[in-house]
């Protein structure tokens, strides 16, 4: 509908119980004084555009302010923290006409001219929300969007109008009440659980189960089991799993489930009451796929079975599951060939054949904080790897040929002490105000030399591969998925010196 040429604002019957956050710092920076209509006309005709009658809405109701419902959350996983929404009044320094207004923020950090500084986010202007007027022209109305000048100003779509911004705003995890949550409708709590970066799960759990497990809706009852399931408390999960009828168990519910009793089952036998469950379900779910989601679904049911069930032979389930081997078989295992393959032989292979490295992806090892011997690591290694490999292959079948390689992986650190005399961060410098946590994110690269002089066996790269990260932090990114060639190095962040340069290979770790 519009009304004067101006398209009328869903924000008409918002509720703004709890929308702002109105600390000293909000009114000192943020929140101007109360507009009229000619406050609005003279914004419009210094910035060119036609302000949307949302944003209209809001100045009418707040003049500018800081976020308490400060977590942006759309349908394509996007989250954003934002700080407070820009006013009109010149005399607060972060409203569209202060100090740190559209002008600042165009001319002095060279954000693009696409339209309006509308809200500033946690980031301290390394990313902000604009109205973006290029597709509706200047008196149309505008998407809001996100851009990132990290990012070399990359654009993201966050909602297709202003009301939809705001109406897709919550309370974060951390700061939202049990009263709060309740008074979401099941999707928005969902939404909000599993949407939220840096989630504090606890508190998710904790919100969730404070409604009352009897009280909870099916897709609430899905939700909670994910979080026990990634959280080690499989047999909980599964008990509520089995709380929820038959009708509504959708491919998710025999995947979750399938995850749970595969992680009871890590270690036993293949006729073990919890590995012929999880085959059962695993199965069930992957006849259940959506070809919409073919590719990510299938994927998911096959990890299960490689990742977690690493006792068992692709022999032994053959017969009983013929769809798990068939899609392990001629989906996964050759997809993630292919895709090896294919990233080689688009690459700058710099005169080496590094298409004849072993990738070791078929290997099957859990990162830990256990540092071994090599005698306890062979020992584990031999009972728990070596079993999913093909039978009569000997570990040097695929041997590294190269006497020293160099290897980067991810991990998180508290200080630079954690680092062996054979490591060095990838980053320049590190900074004290630049850890989450107390911990930095970084990338690490370390020197490693064959114990023959000659070649790696996968034993022997793994084991010191496992040892480098025992005293470091992986998140959830603990599942050993092979390593990737990236090229030669000369000096390897000073742990080299070679003119010819050495092999450096990514390790490749999943969640």
């Amino acid at each position: 509908m519009q009304l004067g040429g101006r398209i009328m604002s869903d924000l008409k019957d918002f509720n703004w119980t709890g929308f702002w956050n109105d600390v000293d710092y909000a009114f000192e920076s943020y929140i101007g004084k109360p507009v009229t209509d000619k406050d609005i006309k003279d914004a419009e005709s210094e910035l060119g555009y036609t302000l949307p009658a949302a944003y209209i809405e809001l100045l009418n109701n707040h003049n500018g302010g800081v976020l308490n419902k400060n977590c942006f959350i759309n349908n394509n996983g996007d989250c954003v923290y934002v700080t407070g929404i820009y006013g009109i009044d010149r005399d607060k320094k972060n409203s569209i006409f202060g100090k740190f207004g559209n002008e600042f923020w165009i001319s002095k950090w060279k954000y693009p001219p696409i339209g309006i500084v509308v809200a500033d986010t946690i980031s301290g202007g390394h990313d902000m929300i604009f109205l973006d007027y290029r597709e509706c022209g200047p008196t149309g109305e505008p998407k809001v969007v996100r851009v990132d000048q990290e990012g070399d100003y990359s654009i993201t779509l966050l909602a297709d109008n202003f009301g939809d911004f705001i109406k897709n705003l919550y309370i974060s995890i951390e700061e939202i009440t049990d009263e709060e949550f309740q008074s979401l409708s099941d999707a928005e709590k969902v939404k909000l659980i599993n949407e939220q970066e840096d989630l504090d799960v606890d508190r998710a759990m904790e919100l969730v189960t404070n409604m009352g497990i009897d009280n909870l809706s099916p897709i609430l009852l899905s939700t909670l089991g994910r979080m026990y399931n990634n959280n080690g408390r499989a047999a909980e999960a599964i008990d509520l799993f089995n709380r929820i009828d038959e009708i509504h168990r959708d491919w998710s519910w025999y995947y979750r489930c399938g995850y749970a009793h595969a992680t009871l089952a890590i270690g036993e036998s293949y006729e073990s009451e919890h590995v012929q469950k999880a085959l059962q379900l695993i199965e069930t779910a992957m006849k259940m796929t959506k070809e919409d989601h073919l590719d990510k679904q299938l994927g998911w049911c096959c990890e299960v079975v490689k990742y977690l069930l690493t006792q068992i032979k692709p022999k032994e389930y053959k017969a009983d599951y013929p769809v798990i081997f068939e899609t392990i078989e001629n989906f996964y295992d050759k997809k993630h060939s292919k895709d090896t393959t294919e990233r080689k032989d688009t690459e700058d292979i710099n005169e080496y054949e590094e298409i004849n490295y072993p990738t070791y992806d078929v290997v099957h090892w859990v990162f830990n904080k256990k540092t071994y011997s090599r005698e306890e690591f062979s020992k584990e290694y031999n009972e728990n790897v070596k079993k999913y490999t093909d039978d009569g292959q000997a570990d040097d079948d695929d041997r590294l040929e190269e006497p020293e390689i160099l290897v980067t992986y991810e991990a998180w650190i508290e200080s630079v002490d954690q680092l062996f005399d054979n490591e060095r961060v990838t980053d320049e410098e590190l900074f004290e105000e630049d850890k989450e946590d107390g911990m930095w994110q970084v990338e690490i690269m370390a020197h490693l030399v064959a114990d023959n002089g000659t070649y790696f066996t996968r034993e022997e790269l793994l084991f010191k591969l496992h040892n480098l990260m025992a005293n470091k932090e992986l998140g959830d990114h603990v599942f050993f998925e092979g390593i990737e060639y990236e090229g030669h190095e000369c000096e390897g962040y000073g742990l080299i010196d070679n003119e010819d340069g050495i092999p450096v290979f990514y390790t490749c770790c999943g969640s």
